[in-house]
């Protein structure tokens, strides 16, 4: 493999794709970044065995000779952003079973032990897999953002830690919703020419979720969704493969296997007493009130909602912070004057959920789950018992 290519593009195809190279992989070939130069276009790859991230790039790339080698992906980085030009040679070579990369730049070199890409694991095809739909980039991007701050980080409740994509039953669109069991949050959104329908959801790690959303959020225009459940005669694929194919990158992620709650079930109605709020006086109130915590323990948010609106918390031994909401308002509806308790960093992620200036909650009973609104989404959150 020998091209020529322009800087710019060569690190920016490499950031895309690191976030698939394992801190700690089983095999050190993984460590690596597969190269494929043919004729005038280099893709470039890395893969942890669970997410695979795939980026074409034909712009600025002159292929002199056409081939595979794999490089290791940090050193990779390193050695593009050190080179002095605008534009980077690379040319792989072999001394019997050992592989290098020459990467150049004028009269800087560096030259990088590699792996045959033989060696290689074989990927999933991105182009094998069943068309779902597509949707806008940064809609998808929000959406990611939004439902993984539900999402639990217990790795012995593996569902738990997953943002799940559930195509509505007209297939017009996705709930993309995420649950720790204390707090549950679902994000709708709209398909553009929706093509099929996973039989379940989808459960993408909500790691996978989060770094996802930051790539496709730059991107622009679309995300085309794919998907493809494992062959039934091939038990080594633990579970079905989704793909999200936007500009020049395709990732292909193995989802979560497991049955996910069924959520439509904990999401409470909008009714009972309505607490709205400025979204901005009631952060702040939350801000403040972490003067008060002592190290990491978390004592809960008290809420008193009547013809004034009050918020208070006290740590024992510390201190105690109270603040009366003068934007904010409380309408009974037969419920009456009420006070609950909340986690203050759940209810700091409801008001980041909803994303609107002005927040509204519905609640019923001081120990049943609140509905917090915003446009196409929902927030359930369990209050804390006290007392």
């Amino acid at each position: 493999m020998k091209l020529i290519m322009s800087k710019k593009f060569l690190t920016a195809a490499i950031k895309a794709v690191l976030p698939a190279v394992p801190g700690r992989p089983g095999l050190p070939i993984l460590t690596g970044i597969r190269l494929d130069a043919t004729t005038e276009r280099l893709t470039l790859e890395t893969t942890d065995l669970e997410v695979t991230i795939t980026r074409t790039v034909s712009d600025g790339v002159r292929v002199d000779r056409e081939g595979s080698v794999v490089a290791p992906a940090k050193a990779l980085a390193k050695a593009v952003i050190a080179m002095p030009g605008e534009e980077v040679s690379l040319e792989s070579t072999t001394e019997g079973e050992r592989v290098f990369l020459l990467v150049s730049s004028g009269a800087r070199s560096v030259t990088l032990d590699g792996w045959s890409p033989d060696d290689w694991p074989k990927a999933p095809d991105p182009t094998e897999l069943s068309a779902v739909a597509s949707v806008e980039a940064s809609t998808l991007a929000e959406a990611f953002e939004r439902a993984a701050l539900c999402a639990s980080a217990d790795e012995m409740r593996p569902t738990l830690t997953g943002v799940a994509l559930v195509v509505t039953e007209d297939g017009g669109a996705v709930d993309v919703v995420a649950t720790d069991s204390y707090r549950l949050g679902v994000v709708r959104i709209s398909f553009q020419e929706p093509v099929r329908t996973p039989e379940r959801p989808l459960l993408v790690p909500a790691r996978v979720a989060k770094v996802l959303a930051k790539q496709v959020k730059g991107a622009g225009g679309v995300v085309r969704i794919r998907h493809v459940a494992p062959p039934e005669d091939d038990r080594a694929a633990a579970s079905p493969l989704v793909g999200f194919a936007f500009e020049e990158s395709a990732w292909t992620v193995r989802t979560i296997d497991g049955e996910f709650p069924n959520w439509r079930q904990v999401v409470p109605e909008a009714e009972g007493a309505l607490f709205e709020f400025d979204s901005k006086e009631l952060d702040s109130a939350l801000r403040a009130a972490a003067s008060v915590r002592k190290g990491r323990a978390v004592s809960p948010i008290s809420l008193k909602l009547d013809r004034a609106c009050s918020l208070a918390v006290t740590e024992p031994d510390l201190g105690t912070m109270k603040e009366t909401l003068a934007e904010a308002s409380f309408s009974p509806n037969g419920v009456g004057a009420i006070q609950v308790a909340f986690n203050p960093d759940y209810l700091a992620d409801a008001i980041k959920f909803c994303g609107t200036e002005r927040g509204r909650m519905w609640i019923r009973e001081a120990t049943k789950a609140v509905l917090f609104e915003g446009p196409d989404r929902s927030y359930a959150l369990m209050p804390v018992r006290t007392g």
